[in-house]
């Protein structure tokens, strides 16, 4: 009974050491952007095809890594112009930049939440980003059986500093697009 007990001691000691690998599941994830239109209302696009892995550590949660794909091409907003235009070279220019990538270097606890350190590249372009988190889980998965983390995030980036550089203005000074954009990420991701 001893022997059994020292291995299941250590099966859980050993695997709390260790950080989990979960894969991303692009149903329930939604990375989403909104920018000013006309200097009037921000428009609100979302990227359908997001894929991409965390490794994450309940016990040791400032050790996270991820690395998370948007397919520029999958941006849809419910206007077919509005997001030819974003798709194509004026913006995103999704032919030559197919994917714009996260890579998270690590997490940094802050009082109850965290701050991630991460690398963005769009358009080609390479910057460092810090946000704040949150981290959910892991909990089970009732449709997989599996353990699974939420993770979700809002940040700021202006799109001239990734090299999209249109820009025009309204008669009234307004800029066409704004060159604020704010990106959300909310992900669920799913233990292999």
């Amino acid at each position: 009974m001893k022997k059994v007990f020292c291995i299941l001691f250590c099966l859980v000691y050993t695997s709390a050491l260790y950080a989990q690998r979960y894969k991303i599941d692009p149903g329930h994830t939604a990375v989403t952007s909104k920018v000013l239109r006309f200097g009037v209302v921000k428009v609100v696009g979302r990227f359908t095809t997001v894929s991409g892995t965390i490794s994450f550590n309940a016990n040791s949660p400032t050790t996270t890594t991820a690395e998370i794909s948007v397919k520029t091409d999958s941006y849809t907003a419910n206007n077919a112009g509005g997001e030819e235009a974003v798709k194509g070279p004026g913006f995103l220019d999704s032919n030559t930049f197919p994917e714009m990538n996260l890579i998270v270097k690590n997490l940094v606890r802050i009082d109850n939440h965290f701050m991630v350190a991460a690398m963005l590249t769009i358009h080609g372009v390479t910057k460092d980003v810090s946000f704040p988190v949150t981290i959910n889980g892991p909990l089970l998965d009732l449709p997989t059986g599996k353990q699974s983390i939420g993770i979700s995030g809002v940040f700021t980036i202006n799109r001239q500093d990734y090299g999209i550089k249109m820009s025009r203005k309204l008669p009234s000074g307004a800029e066409v697009v704004g060159n604020e954009v704010e990106i959300e990420i909310n992900a669920l991701a799913i233990a292999e």
